[in-house]
């Protein structure tokens, strides 16, 4: 089965045309985002951003959809663009570290709490 993430990746309409290269140069990176995410939001933050939600994701070293969306943080850390996205993700047992990138859409983050 596998282990399993919940990931969050918003991206601001400043590094939009270079995720939009991403997209176009990995099928599998664009069935990802536009067809096998639990949710996304077009203009999620009111200025043309674009936010994508998976439950249960496989995200592994290795996948090309994976390795592309690193790529793209990583094209987005080495420019100074690293406002221009947010990335979270979540494993899925309770003591996982979170993996956070980007310093953009503050309002994402990790809430974790008890529940009864």
């Amino acid at each position: 089965m596998g282990y399993r993430s919940e990931v969050v990746l918003a991206v601001s309409k400043e590094v939009l045309p270079q995720f939009l290269v991403t997209l176009a140069k990995s099928p599998e990176t664009r069935a990802m985002c536009y067809q096998h995410a639990d949710r996304r939001v077009d203009d999620y933050d009111g200025e043309g951003g674009v936010l994508f939600h998976w439950y249960g994701a496989k995200w592994y070293e290795g996948y090309e959809e994976v390795e592309a969306v690193q790529d793209f943080m990583d094209w987005c850390d080495d420019e100074d663009e690293d406002e221009g996205y947010r990335f979270i993700r979540l494993g899925e047992g309770l003591d996982d570290p979170a993996d956070i990138r980007g310093r953009g859409f503050e309002a994402l983050h990790v809430q974790r709490s008890v529940t009864y």
